[in-house]
């Protein structure tokens, strides 16, 4: 008997996801995903094999963005509510690489569709209530990391069978300042992306506030600036949670050419 699985690749994504959500067949939190290439059911020992050749990914750290509309799938007779992607960045990589993991599949065989990829999170599955879910949507930051091959084992369960680590934009750390954050980053105009997103998961208000930078950026004192003027921004507007973000720490190349930085936030 053939070994075959339901498989499909995609990216573990992270959002400071709502505690309570509108009725419907919903994924826990851990298998929810991001859907790069589905396979279906496919005999696993020759893609396991094939995975030596996976082609090489050009991010190191994960891409952010934030979640700005809900989808409803297929839009006539939906079965699948999920939320839609929109990147911080002008040009995300994840997107090219799509198309690079979907052209080596179709050249090894596997009947990948060619249809435009639509970015975008499952949360649930019929039945479900649509008005229900658009009403209580409001945007939110997320961002990827690791690459995972996906087997689907039934009752929305979805389990990483191979993984290709990408470090994620940000982890918070202990400190003695109120807020504190490792961010990292594969240029400052990275840094100061996903330390905003590291700001709007501990607050989404900040989410709709994000502007692309008009000036290059030179220093992380550049990055500090800017972020301080979003939040003078919300607290013009809403009132900011947040005081300040301190002008704190150099930027430290690693090994891998990752830039990291760690930012304090004074609440």
């Amino acid at each position: 008997m053939e070994n075959k699985k339901r498989l499909f690749f995609g990216l573990e994504v992270s959002a400071p996801w709502p505690e309570t959500l509108p009725l419907g067949r919903l994924l826990d939190v851990k298998h929810r995903h991001m859907t790069l290439a589905f396979l279906g059911n496919i005999p696993f020992p020759p893609l396991e094999k094939l995975l030596e050749t996976f082609p090489a990914c050009p991010m190191k750290v994960g891409s952010a963005g934030f979640f700005d509309k809900c989808l409803l799938l297929p839009p006539r007779h939906p079965k699948v509510l999920a939320w839609h992607v929109s990147w911080l960045a002008e040009s995300s990589p994840v997107e090219p690489f799509q198309e690079t993991l979907s052209h080596w599949l179709r050249e090894a065989g596997y009947p990948i569709e060619s249809r435009e990829w639509l970015p975008h999170v499952t949360l649930c599955r019929a039945p479900f209530d649509p008005h229900a879910w658009k009403k209580s949507f409001s945007p939110l930051p997320f961002y990827t990391s690791a690459i995972h091959l996906y087997e689907s084992v039934g009752n929305l369960v979805y389990e990483p069978i191979w993984t290709y680590p990408i470090a994620a934009p940000f982890v918070e750390i202990d400190h003695t300042a109120d807020i504190a954050f490792i961010i990292s980053g594969e240029s400052l105009l990275q840094i100061y992306t996903n330390a905003f997103v590291a700001l709007a998961f501990k607050f989404p208000e900040f989410t709709e506030y994000y502007e692309q930078p008009q000036i290059n950026l030179s220093s992380i004192d550049d990055v500090v600036i800017l972020l301080n003027q979003i939040v003078t921004a919300v607290d013009s507007a809403d009132g900011s949670p947040i005081k300040a973000v301190s002008f704190h720490g150099n930027v430290i190349k690693q090994s891998n050419d990752v830039l990291n930085w760690e930012m304090i936030v004074d609440v």
